[in-house]
C-alpha cells in the first residue's frame, strides 16, 4: 500500500514540474522588463501618478430626504432633484471641493435644513464647496434652481414665535408643510451647523410676488451656527435674507444679484462684518432692488424681538458705472439702503456708492425714524458716494443722498445722518482698487477680475471706529481694523471666490476653480 502511494506522489511531482515549465517564458534578459526599444508591458494601463488623476464623472442624484447622518464626498458630483430636506436630528457633512448641482427640471430644487438638523459644509480656501446650476455653461441663468434654506429654533417676531418659511415649499413625501418648514423658537444659541468657504451660484426663484426662495435663506437661525466666507453669484432673488434669528456672519459676497443683497426681517438680531455687494446695471427686480432692505415685519408692527441687526465694514457698489453714468441702468434700482417698516438695523464703517438713491429711512409703513431718534438704530461713520443720481442734487451737506417719506419725516434724521457720516457726490471708484471690474458673463468685452481692496491713503483706508455703545461688551466684531468697507489691503476672497464661473463645466469631481 505504501508503495502505491509513493508511485502516485512521483507522478504528481512530475506533472507539477511540467506545469511550471509551461508557465515560465524563456527570455534572454534579466529583470522584469526587456531592454529598449521593446515596449514596457505596463504601457497603457498602469498609472505612475494616481494622486493627480480624476477618475471619471460620477453623478449621484439626490431625490429623497436625508434621514440618516450622511457625508457627501468630493469624488462625486451631486445633483439635487426636488426639495431635499435634512431631517431633524440628522447631520449632512459635505467635504471640501464637493460640487452640488441643482436640477432645473424638477420644481425648485433646494436643500432645506429643518429645525434640529445640521449642515456642515466646510470647504477651504483652496477647495471651496460649490452649489450651482446643472445647466451647461452657455445656458446658466439666475433662478436655475432654488437655493439653500436653513431653519432654526432662535427667536422670531411673528405672533406665536414660530412661522412657516416663505417660498411655497411642500414636502415631496406628502408630509405636513408646517412640520417640515416651520422655524423659530426660544433658543437664541441654536446650532444649525457650519457653512464656510461655500459658493452658491444661479440660485433663488420667486414662488409668487413677495414670496420667494433666496440663494441663502436663514429662518430663525441661532448664534451657535457659523457662517463665514460665503459667495452668492447671480441670485435669482435676494442673495442673503435673514428671517429673525441671532446668527452672526463674516466674509459675505453678493455678485450680480437680481433683487436685494442683504435683506433682514422678522426680528433678525445678529451681527455681520466684512460683506460686499457688487451690482450690474442691467439686472434688477420689478419689486425694486436695494443693497440693504430691512423690515421689522411686513406690516411695520412693534412685534418683538425687533429687527436690530448690526452691520459693520460693508461695501455696497451700486449699478452705476465708475463715471456715474445712468445709461442703460435698470429703472428698478432703488436705494443703497432702505430701512423701513419699523426696523432698527444699524450700520457702521461702511461704503455705500453709485446707487441712484442713498439712505432711505422709510416711514410709509411703521415709523423707522422713531427708532433712529431713540438710538435703537445707529448709522454712523460711513462713506456715501455718488448716490444722488435720481435727484441730481449737489447741494451740501448731504447732496440729496438722504431720503425720507416727506420733508417732515426727513427732518427728524437728516441732521444726525449728515453729521455722523460723509456724503460725497462723486463716484466711489477712488476708494477701491478696481471695484467696477466685471466678468465676461456681464460684459461683451473688457472682462476683468475685480479688486475690492482699498486704495492706500484714500478715505476708506482709515477711519473705522467701534466706540459706539452698540459694540460695548461685544466679542464678535474685529475692532482692530482701521479701514472702512469690506476689504482692507488684503483680498480675503482670493483663492475660493469666483467672479466669472460661467465658463466652468462643473462635471468633473473636485474641479471647483478650473475645468
Amino acid at each position: 500500500m505504501k508503495k502505491h502511494f509513493f508511485i502516485i506522489a512521483l507522478l504528481f511531482a512530475g506533472l507539477s514540474s511540467n506545469a511550471q515549465v509551461q508557465f515560465l517564458k524563456s527570455v534572454s534578459y534579466r529583470g522584469a522588463f526587456a531592454p529598449s526599444p521593446t515596449a514596457m508591458w505596463t504601457s497603457g494601463w498602469a498609472n505612475w501618478n494616481p494622486q493627480t488623476t480624476v477618475y471619471g464623472n460620477t453623478t449621484v442624484t439626490v431625490s429623497s430626504d436625508i434621514t440618516t447622518n450622511t457625508t457627501w464626498t468630493k469624488n462625486n458630483v451631486y445633483k439635487l432633484s426636488g426639495l431635499i430636506y435634512i431631517d431633524s436630528l440628522v447631520t449632512l457633512t459635505i467635504e471640501p471641493g464637493t460640487i452640488i448641482r441643482g436640477d432645473s427640471t424638477v420644481g425648485n430644487s433646494s436643500l432645506i435644513v429643518r429645525r434640529g438638523a445640521k449642515l456642515y459644509a466646510v470647504g477651504t480656501a483652496s477647495e471651496p464647496i460649490v452649489f450651482t446650476s446643472e445647466k451647461s455653461t452657455a445656458t446658466r441663468a439666475p433662478g436655475n434652481w432654488g437655493g439653500i434654506i436653513i431653519l432654526g429654533k432662535a427667536p422670531v417676531n411673528p405672533t406665536g414665535g414660530t412661522v412657516v418659511i416663505e417660498g411655497g415649499l411642500l414636502p415631496t413625501n406628502g408630509g405636513s408643510a408646517a412640520t417640515y418648514t416651520t422655524y423659530g423658537g426660544t433658543d437664541a444659541a441654536d446650532n444649525s451647523g457650519t457653512m464656510k468657504y461655500v459658493r452658491i451660484e444661479y440660485a433663488g426663484v420667486p414662488f409668487v410676488t413677495n414670496n420667494e426662495i433666496n440663494s441663502l435663506t436663514l429662518g430663525g437661525v441661532g448664534s451657535g451656527t457659523t457662517l463665514e466666507y460665503i459667495q452668492v453669484y447671480r441670485a435669482g432673488d435676494d442673495a442673503f435674507e435673514w428671517f429673525g434669528g441671532t446668527v452672526n456672519a463674516k466674509y459675505l459676497l453678493a455678485i450680480g444679484t437680481w433683487d436685494d443683497d442683504f435683506d433682514t426681517d422678522f426680528g433678525y438680531a445678529g451681527k455681520v462684518q466684512f460683506a460686499l455687494a457688487q451690482r450690474v446695471k442691467e439686472i434688477a427686480d420689478v419689486s425694486g432692488s436695494n443693497g440693504f432692505e430691512s423690515d421689522n415685519d411686513a406690516t411695520g408692527s412693534a412685534n418683538s424681538p425687533k429687527t436690530s441687526a448690526i452691520f459693520s465694514n460693508v461695501t455696497i457698489i451700486g449699478p452705476l458705472s465708475a463715471s456715474l453714468s445712468a445709461s442703460s441702468n435698470n429703472a428698478n434700482y432703488q436705494h443703497a439702503a432702505q430701512i423701513r417698516r419699523n426696523s432698527a438695523m444699524s450700520l457702521f464703517n461702511s461704503i455705500l456708492g453709485n446707487y441712484t438713491e442713498g439712505i432711505y429711512i422709510d416711514d410709509n409703513n411703521g415709523t423707522a425714524s422713531a427708532n433712529y431718534t431713540a438710538g435703537l438704530m445707529v448709522i454712523k461713520n460711513n462713506l456715501i458716494y455718488g448716490c444722488n443720481t435720481k435727484y441730481n442734487a449737489t447741494t451740501a451737506p448731504n447732496n440729496g443722498q438722504i431720503k425720507g417719506k416727506d420733508a417732515t419725516s426727513k427732518s427728524v434724521f437728516e441732521a444726525g445722518l449728515t453729521t455722523d457720516n460723509s456724503f460725497v457726490t462723486t463716484t466711489v471708484n477712488p476708494l477701491l482698487t478696481s471695484g467696477f471690474a466685471l466678468g465676461a458673463e456681464f460684459v461683451a468685452s473688457g472682462a476683468a477680475t475685480p479688486n475690492f481692496t482699498v486704495v492706500a491713503g484714500g478715505a476708506a483706508a482709515s477711519g473705522a471706529a467701534f466706540t459706539n455703545a452698540k459694540f460695548t461688551g461685544d466679542t464678535f466684531f474685529d475692532k482692530t481694523v482701521a479701514y472702512r468697507g469690506a476689504f482692507g489691503t488684503t483680498d480675503w476672497s482670493a483663492g475660493w471666490a469666483m467672479y466669472d464661473p460661467s465658463t466652468l463645466n462643473y462635471t468633473t469631481p473636485g474641479k471647483v476653480m478650473a475645468n
